[in-house]
């Protein structure tokens, strides 16, 4: 699991930086209807692209053409988010561990 995390944290700030270096380029100001509108794009073409679904790499998918689209439609918007949704996921879980950590040393 820790590679699938890290791989679309990795995606994220991919998509993040080449969105900021796209609006720089072109005269659209910082308008965030179009820094999503290029996110977006930019990552639902990876994950369709490469055929990564973040519920299929974890196990969870089906084996239907149609799950593995919606697998894929979710990880690119996942990935479009940038890097704050992932970190709050990653904060998340070693929350989780250092709570289960410590519930074991008090056992």
């Amino acid at each position: 699991m820790g590679k699938v995390v890290i791989l679309l944290l990795a995606l994220s700030l991919i998509v993040e930086r080449i969105t900021e270096k796209i609006l720089y380029i072109l005269p659209l100001g910082k308008n965030r209807i179009y820094a999503w509108l290029i996110s977006i794009i930019l990552g639902l073409l990876i994950a369709f692209s490469f055929g990564f679904g973040f519920i299929g790499e974890l196990g969870l998918s089906g084996n239907s053409r149609i799950s593995a689209i919606v697998d894929y439609f979710l990880t690119g918007l996942l990935i479009a988010c940038g890097s704050e949704p992932v970190h709050s996921i990653v904060d998340g879980l070693a929350y989780k561990k250092e709570e289960l950590k410590r519930k074991a040393q008090n056992v």
